[in-house]
């Protein structure tokens, strides 16, 4: 070989990209060039030689590849693209692709090994990126669906095979048909694929069919993907059956709607048909009749024959209502035996004479009930719009009154209501005036009811109940007592005692070491929508000194809807002081799950109208398990309220529900013989 040549192999060796080396069988490095250095980490090609010395032990991760190595040389005199993960000088360790033949003497026998060497660990890195992502593909719940900007299907998952009943035979390198014939208009779908390929991503709800033609709701993302030049190569789509969870927000939205016995519109919604009525009756200059319904001698049908008879009954009275109103009526329970018609233009009183009359008349024919005749007529209440109110409220107050009014003399089967009616009975003036007398606090006192956990057979909280003492009527009914505070706006003087001595009393037995965990106290619509409250809450935990998150606050949903953002509002405030939010009553008002997420609440509780029949109802049990689960789903706890029997403990039990409040536990107790139930804190097993 001429010196020339000499040296173009020698500048090859040293500046090629690739490593080059010579080893003996053995192991040991004999000639290596500056790449092969560069890729193990090495300073040089001689620092190299000198210190990896055993190639089996020092360089391959797995040793026994060097032998697999030695072995096809043997048998091949060459290797081609032998790969292995090796360590680096540092410890770090990489993947190489190795090339190599034998080098033999005359006599045939190997003298050395010389080959080259790639660092192929960003190759070996990009595959496994590839079978990750072909991995997700497969096994992915979601079905994905990867189409071409022309919208043409490239690739499907297993998923979406599964979750349609399409076969990818059926869609491959076809225009994609994702929507169900006539769900979505034109504009909606163009609307899709412009924000994906403007903004580079759509998400929302459509609806999807499957193979055999049903429609299912299904959660949407559509994203564009692009080269590097920004040139748009596919749509990554994404699509979850949600049609489950529709249902399930369905099935919770009617049961926020509906009177689940009846049917008919809750208070909520028929309240808000009343509003919608009013706004329509303001642009057009036309009356709204409201109709205010109430049972006589509902009671009597509940105390002999049964709560059976009596739900059969209102079912009855619903169906009847419904028969004697026009389309455009709305008729819905209220609650109890109360029931409430609204409807919209009407002409003058004469129209609302003749609606009521119909009712009327539809009531005086018996009702069968278990096999028996039963004969429950109507006492009726009417107020119009604008004439007896501007409001839904105002409406539904002064129809009430009337009702009252009918109700009280037995011959008026219904009457209008008049401004007259405002003057209060003799008695009720009384009452506002003890009530008025008694709101700086000297006569009322409050009672704890306990709040029991099963799983852990102990005490978890009580509720404060506040009671009245009269001097001369003795114990008044919170029934009688709180509707009047509100409506006179005493409430928030009531309110204020009962939560400055509930502090009060929970600080005594936490210096005492009783076993009170928290004590929960009932805020009315009223205090919640005053100014002055998560201020007012704020100064009575710090002058109290309790922990602030050992009280609880429990608001009805009522309370919160109307203004959401200031209900939001007034949440926060009073959860950054510390304390716990309990929802009461749930399931009986408008719990929308947009709104219902949005609140920082700690607590569902369970309303008693599900817990009473739980052991003998078809449904109750499901709505119960569904409120846990959207409680568990939502991060809040749950209690059931009005427990009275140890089969509907058990019934919760099963249900998840294990913090219980009821008589089955314990009749609200005043202050001592409370304190005494806290030391005995017998629970039932």
């Amino acid at each position: 070989m001429s010196h020339e040549t000499e040296e173009q192999y020698r500048s090859i060796f040293e500046n090629a990209v690739e490593g080059i080396y010579q080893t003996t069988i053995d192991g040991r490095y004999v000639r290596v060039n500056p790449a092969l250095a560069d890729i193990y980490g090495y300073a040089s090609p001689e620092d190299l030689i000198a210190n990896l010395t055993d190639i089996a032990c020092q360089l391959y991760v797995d040793p026994g590849k060097r032998e697999a190595f030695a072995d096809l040389m043997a048998r091949q005199d060459r290797v081609l693209s032998f790969e292995a993960r090796v360590f680096r000088r540092d410890g770090s360790i990489i993947w190489i692709s190795e090339s190599a033949r034998c080098v033999r003497d005359a006599a045939g026998r190997i003298r050395y090994y010389e080959g080259t060497v790639q660092d192929i660990t960003e190759r070996k890195q990009h595959e496994e990126k590839i079978r990750l992502l072909a991995t997700v593909f497969d096994s992915v719940a979601d079905g994905i669906l990867i189409v071409d900007p022309e919208l043409t299907v490239q690739a499907i998952n297993p998923a979406y095979e599964i979750m349609t009943g399409f076969q990818r035979e059926e869609l491959l390198v076809r225009p994609l048909v994702l929507f169900a014939p006539g769900s979505h208009e034109r504009e909606f779908v163009d609307a899709i694929w412009t924000t994906a390929r403007q903004a580079g991503r759509w998400q929302g709800e459509v609806t999807s069919f499957r193979h055999s033609g049903d429609a299912f709701a299904a959660a949407l993302s559509v994203t564009s993907v692009r080269a590097p030049n920004g040139v748009l190569e596919h749509y990554v789509l994404t699509i979850a059956d949600i049609s489950q969870r529709k249902s399930q927000e369905h099935q919770i939205r009617y049961q926020a709607s509906f009177d689940r016995l009846t049917d008919l519109p809750n208070r909520w919604l028929v309240c808000e048909r009343l509003e919608e009525a009013i706004s329509r009756a303001q642009r057009s200059k036309s009356k709204v009749a409201v109709a205010f319904l109430d049972l006589n001698r509902f009671k009597q049908v509940n105390d002999t024959l049964g709560h059976h008879a009596g739900d059969e009954l209102l079912k009855l009275v619903a169906r009847r209502l419904r028969n004697c109103t026009r389309m455009t009526d709305t008729v819905g329970r209220l609650g109890g035996d109360e029931f409430l018609i609204v409807a919209p233009d009407a002409a003058d009183r004469s129209a609302g004479a003749k609606l009521v009359e119909k009712v009327l008349y539809s009531m005086a024919e018996p009702f069968s009930v278990h096999n028996q005749e039963l004969f429950c007529g109507a006492s009726i209440g009417i107020a119009f719009y604008p004439d007896d109110g501007e409001t839904a409220d105002q409406l539904l107050r002064n129809a009430d009154l009337a009702m009252y009014h009918a109700k009280r003399n037995p011959e008026n089967k219904y009457v209008f209501y008049d401004g007259e009616m405002r003057e209060r009975s003799g008695f009720t003036l009384g009452l506002e005036s003890d009530l008025r007398r008694a709101s700086g606090g000297n006569e009322f006192e409050l009672h704890f009811q306990p709040k029991i956990d099963l799983a852990g057979n102990r005490t978890i909280g009580a509720e404060a109940l506040i009671r009245w003492r009269h001097p001369v009527r003795g114990m008044v009914s919170p029934a009688e007592f709180i509707p009047l505070a509100e409506e006179t706006g005493l409430i928030w003087e009531i309110g204020a005692w009962t939560l400055i001595e509930s502090c009060r009393r929970l600080a005594d037995w936490i210096r005492r070491d009783l076993p009170i965990p928290s004590v929960s106290v009932n805020l009315s619509p009223r205090q919640f929508q005053d100014a002055r409250l998560v201020g007012f809450v704020r100064s009575v935990v710090e002058s109290s000194g309790i922990p602030a998150d050992r009280l609880e606050l429990e608001l009805t949903e009522g309370a919160m809807i109307g203004d959401i953002e200031k209900a939001v509002t007034i949440l926060n405030g009073l959860k950054d002081i510390g304390v716990r939010l309990s929802i009461d009553d749930f399931g009986t008002g408008y719990s929308s799950l947009a709104y219902l997420k949005r609140f920082p609440i700690d607590t569902l509780k369970i309303d008693r109208s599900f817990v009473r029949d739980i052991v003998r109802s078809t449904t109750d049990p499901a709505i119960v398990g569904t409120i846990v689960n959207l409680a568990e789903s939502l991060g809040f706890d749950t209690i059931a309220e009005g427990v009275e029997t140890q089969e509907q403990a058990d019934m919760l039990r099963q249900q998840r529900c294990t913090r219980i409040q009821g008589y089955l536990i314990s009749r609200p107790l005043p202050v001592d013989q409370f304190e005494a139930f806290l030391g005995n804190n017998v629970v039932p097993a």
